[in-house]
C-alpha cells in the first residue's frame, strides 16, 4: 500500500501492529457504488489506503462531483454520502467509538485526519466559490492546472496528463454541461495550449500560459 503520506503511513502502521481488528477493511472493485447509509453508521471515518474514489451528489438525474478521495484521504460517512468507485480501491472504516481507541494508541492519528479532512472542506468551498463567481472556461481551466500539478508528467512537448479524464466526468467536477465543457477544450486545443497526445493522454503545452489564462477569465 503507498504510505508517502503522513496518514496512510499511520493506517498501514496500525493494522500491522495488531490494531487491524479495530478497522474495517474493504476491497472495492471499480464502478462501485458505495452509499454511506448502506456501509456506515453517521460519523464513522473512511479512510483511502489506495485506488480512487469520487464523492458526489445527486439531484433529478444530474451529478455533481465534490470531490476525489485517493490514498491518504479521509471522510467522514453520513446517511447523504455517495461514492463511486473509479478505480479498485482499499479503504478501511473506523466507527467514532474505535477511532477513540486508535487514536489513544496513536494519538498522531487524530494530528493526521485533521489535515485530511479540511483538505475536503477546502476543495468543497473552492468549489462553491467557483460555481458561483466565476464561467466554465475559468473553472475548467483551475481544474486543468490542478490536474497537472498534480498527475503531469513534464516532457518535452510540455506536460502531460495521462488517461485524462473526459468531457463529462470534467462536467461533473466543475458543475457544468458535457457540450460546455467540450467547447471549451477545443477553444484551448485551437489556441495551442492544448493538443490530444494519444493514447488517452493530452499535453498542456504551456502551463504558465495556461495559469494566466486562469487570472485573466472569470
Amino acid at each position: 500500500m503507498q504510505t508517502d503520506n503522513p496518514l496512510s503511513a499511520l493506517v498501514e502502521r496500525l493494522l500491522k501492529d495488531g490494531h487491524g481488528r479495530l478497522f474495517g477493511q474493504r476491497s472495492l472493485r471499480a464502478g462501485q457504488i458505495v452509499y454511506g447509509g448502506d456501509e456506515a453508521a453517521d460519523g464513522d471515518l473512511l479512510i483511502v489506503r489506495s485506488g480512487r474514489l469520487r464523492c458526489f451528489t445527486s439531484f433529478e438525474g444530474k451529478e455533481l462531483t465534490l470531490y476525489v478521495l485517493e490514498a491518504g484521504d479521509a471522510i467522514y460517512l453520513h446517511g447523504g454520502a455517495m461514492l463511486e468507485v473509479r478505480t479498485a480501491s482499499d479503504i478501511v472504516i473506523a466507527t467514532p467509538t474505535a477511532f477513540r481507541q486508535l487514536a489513544l494508541a496513536e494519538p498522531e492519528l487524530a494530528l493526521a485526519v485533521l489535515p485530511a479532512l479540511d483538505r475536503l472542506a477546502q476543495k468543497s468551498i473552492r468549489m462553491i466559490e467557483d460555481i458561483a463567481f466565476h464561467g466554465v472556461k475559468h473553472r475548467l481551466i483551475r481544474v486543468l492546472c490542478d490536474t497537472a500539478d498534480r498527475i503531469g508528467r513534464p516532457a518535452e512537448e510540455g506536460i502531460v496528463i495521462d488517461h485524462l479524464p473526459n468531457a463529462e466526468d470534467f462536467a461533473m467536477q466543475i458543475g457544468a454541461t458535457r457540450q460546455s465543457v467540450s467547447t471549451v477544450i477545443a477553444e484551448l486545443v485551437r489556441s495551442g495550449i492544448l493538443y490530444r497526445f494519444g493514447g488517452g493522454s493530452m499535453v498542456i503545452s504551456d502551463l504558465g500560459r495556461l495559469r494566466r489564462e486562469l487570472a485573466d477569465v472569470r
